[in-house]
């Protein structure tokens, strides 16, 4: 607790940058944040301010410092609020995380879906980098999840759309006007690579089924959304591997098209921690495997 009010003043101080205004919106004496701050400080054996004559200033070392103690009381206050929420049974609100590489009208309707059973706790859905979700599951800040299958084996999941993997390339490419491809004549083309990094299980495993087809592929780039990866097949940097869902975004000047091997698919699935016994969550996940199977290449609106 004591440094935890040390990091309360701290910040106070450095967002201020004036005394007597942090201990205002603390509501402390002035000598009491002056104290908490000369203990940080003699911990730490640094200097964080300096006094000036019309308050004070970050010293080097503070600006460096007060980041990382703002994101301290961040999780300190996410973990109260999370022991809270575990105690009554339930989040005080739901929060649904989903990677961008995800097809949005599934994320349009399961949101349709939760807002059909009138929950009795807020829903909101937060886009999150891919890499992400599993770490905000453990850390409870998102209490389900929907990504890109496979994930972490200590994750509940529940595989909800299944979808053909298919290539986008540049009009002018030599491979532009069959109506199918097999993996492998994709030869040594650079590819724009859209569902995460390299070692990540959703890597690993599109991998396997590629080598499977006789095909490694040259991973050129990396590109944080479909979007951005079609432009850049658009421009000519290389080709990217994309999902059915994402034909609706077909921008002029790329061909997409279908492998030809058959086992080439994604699987998109409902993620949860299933030890987590909270009423909401048992009936949120009951609510979106009942509606949303696995059905291959749903459409897409």
């Amino acid at each position: 607790m004591g440094e935890l009010i040390q990091y309360w003043c701290a910040v106070a101080v450095g967002e201020e940058l004036h005394f007597t205004r942090a201990a205002r919106r603390l509501h402390l004496e002035q000598s009491a944040v002056s104290r908490h701050i000369q203990k940080l400080e003699a911990k730490l054996g640094i200097k964080l301010f300096v006094r000036t004559g019309r308050g004070v200033e970050l010293t080097k070392e503070g600006k460096g410092f007060i980041p990382y103690a703002r994101n301290s009381l961040v999780s300190a206050r996410n973990g109260e609020r999370f022991a809270q929420s575990m105690a009554r049974g339930d989040p005080q609100e739901f929060e649904i995380a989903y990677s961008p590489t995800v097809d949005t009208h599934l994320v349009a309707q399961i949101r349709i879906l939760v807002e059909g059973a009138r929950p009795g706790v807020p829903v909101r859905f937060r886009s999150v980098a891919t890499e992400k979700l599993v770490e905000r599951l453990f850390e409870g800040a998102s209490h389900a999840a929907i990504g890109i299958l496979p994930v972490a084996d200590e994750i509940a999941k529940a595989c909800i759309l299944r979808e053909k993997l298919l290539v986008a390339l540049p009009a002018t490419h030599r491979l532009a006007q069959r109506r199918s491809i097999h993996a492998a004549h994709l030869s040594d083309d650079p590819v724009i690579w859209t569902f995460g990094v390299e070692d990540s299980p959703v890597s690993k495993h599109l991998g396997g089924l590629l080598r499977q087809a006789g095909y490694i592929p040259n991973i050129s780039r990396q590109a944080h959304s479909v979007a951005e990866a079609l432009g850049l097949v658009r421009e000519g940097f290389g080709v990217a591997l994309v999902k059915t869902s994402e034909l609706q975004l077909h921008p002029e000047g790329v061909v997409i098209r279908p492998f030809s091997e058959p086992y080439l698919v994604v699987e998109t699935g409902l993620l949860y921690i299933a030890e987590h016994r909270w009423g909401f969550l048992t009936e949120f996940v009951s609510l979106v495997t009942q509606h949303l199977s696995c059905a291959e290449d749903a459409p897409s609106g």
